[in-house]
């Protein structure tokens, strides 16, 4: 087999590991769970609070504002670190880092919360927590799992994604109440971090004796299947479909709750009370999403993730309906749209990841996962960028709403491409 058919075919199961049959894999699997609950309690434990540290800083709301932009960026940028390093230190090391960058820079805000740079620092740190994170579950789920659980096992990590963008959400301004400090906050939310932590440390250490045994190509095999990889269209087109991904969950969370807000006709006029309750509904859809599409990815798809990637980006398309009439005058309907397109933004990332794992030798799938993952990442930025432009020369959401569900379909049609220009599975 030359090097190149070494990537583009998908590695068999005697090549890739010896299936995990012990019950114990769910543990470990829980190490990657806290771990992404983890950052995402700590990326969104500061935006409820945003107006409360401008005000503490002395600073004005946009540069309160940088302080989810550092996060992302940083994240962005350790996509790029961390993928090498998962390869070559293994998913636990990384892990068990990422759930440490979530809970000391919490902590840290206790003695540093009171200037403005240090945050920006204590930002920088737990943005780096994504990217070692999130290209370590694939390699951690293709040494546990049998092929046949895979798809699930992404779908339980991915449905994390909105539980914790919820606890956040919640539980820092119930905090904030409680103590009057966004420091003392934005502190206590790092016990997810913490706990995360300890779990990792203690699983971990138990695992070591317990890991099924991997077969990967090492040494210049390894460099070989890596150059062809990055010679691939299935990279490129991947990478594309990371790029859409972004576009589109950054953009319809940044922009509908003000959509769904807004005095018409500028939105729809119905408060930021039940815009609030609104993408509630979204979040739960984002928690079912990745669950059904993991149980669709194993018992009906047989492993081909494609196909429930393009499933995912269709049920996104719902969002056309956000500016129909007909749609939004009736909540029945308008509940049910909102379910359905959560549901396909929640599919989305746990299915590229499964397509990573699909595609690529294990020896090399931290480096490709920190590939498309940090590439795509830039996604979200230029979404929102394309769609502020879209806001301030219309005046209204509905250009908006076309671009975002504009991305959806050229994910469609990336996943279409993928499949008649390299005849993937």
């Amino acid at each position: 087999m030359s090097p190149q058919n070494a990537v583009l075919e998908p590695p068999t199961t005697t090549q890739r590991t010896e299936a995990a049959g012990s019950k114990f894999r769910w543990a470990v699997l829980a190490t990657s769970c806290s771990s992404v609950i983890a950052f995402q309690v700590a990326a969104m434990a500061y935006s409820p609070l945003l107006g409360d540290i401008s005000r503490d800083l002395g600073i004005s709301l946009a540069q309160s504002v940088n302080l989810m932009t550092v996060y992302m960026l940083f994240a962005a940028i350790s996509y790029f670190i961390a993928g090498p390093l998962v390869d070559r230190l293994g998913a636990a090391r990384l892990l068990t880092a990422s759930a440490f960058l979530s809970a000391a820079p919490a902590t840290l805000v206790l003695v540093s919360g009171h200037s403005y740079e240090a945050i920006l620092a204590i930002r920088a740190l737990q943005g780096c927590a994504i990217g070692f994170a999130m290209p370590s579950m694939p390699p951690l789920v293709l040494q546990w799992f049998r092929p046949k659980q895979r798809g699930i096992a992404f779908g339980i990590a991915g449905a994390c994604i909105p539980i914790a963008t919820m606890a956040g959400v919640l539980a820092s301004p119930a905090l904030f109440r409680t103590f009057g400090s966004w420091q003392t906050s934005v502190a206590w939310l790092s016990v997810t971090g913490w706990f995360a932590l300890v779990y990792c440390l203690v699983v971990f250490r138990i695992a070591k004796s317990k890991a099924p045994a991997v077969h990967v190509q090492a040494g210049n095999a390894s460099r070989a299947a890596f150059r062809a990889a990055m010679a691939s269209p299935y990279t490129w087109v991947g990478v594309a479909a990371t790029f859409a991904t972004n576009w589109i969950l950054q953009s319809a969370f940044s922009l509908s709750p003000s959509y769904f807000a807004e005095p018409q006709p500028v939105g729809l006029g119905l408060g930021s009370l039940v815009a609030g309750q609104l993408m509630g509904v979204v979040q739960i859809g984002a928690i079912v999403g990745p669950i059904v599409g993991g149980l669709l990815l194993d018992k009906v798809f047989t492993g081909k993730a494609r196909m429930v990637l393009a499933i995912g980006f269709l049920l996104v398309l719902a969002y056309f309906g956000m500016q129909s009439q007909s749609v939004c005058g009736s909540r029945p309907v308008f509940l049910g749209v909102l379910a359905i397109w959560g549901a396909g933004l929640g599919m989305l990332f746990p299915m590229l990841q499964s397509r990573i794992n699909e595609l690529y030798d294990h020896s090399i799938i931290g480096k490709m996962n920190g590939i498309w993952m940090g590439l795509g990442a830039f996604g979200g930025s230029a979404g929102l960028m394309v769609n502020s432009v879209a806001l301030k020369q219309t005046g209204n959401y509905l250009l908006s709403i076309n671009i975002i569900a504009g991305a959806a379909i050229v994910g469609l049609l990336l996943c279409a491409i993928r499949d008649r220009a390299t005849g993937a599975r």
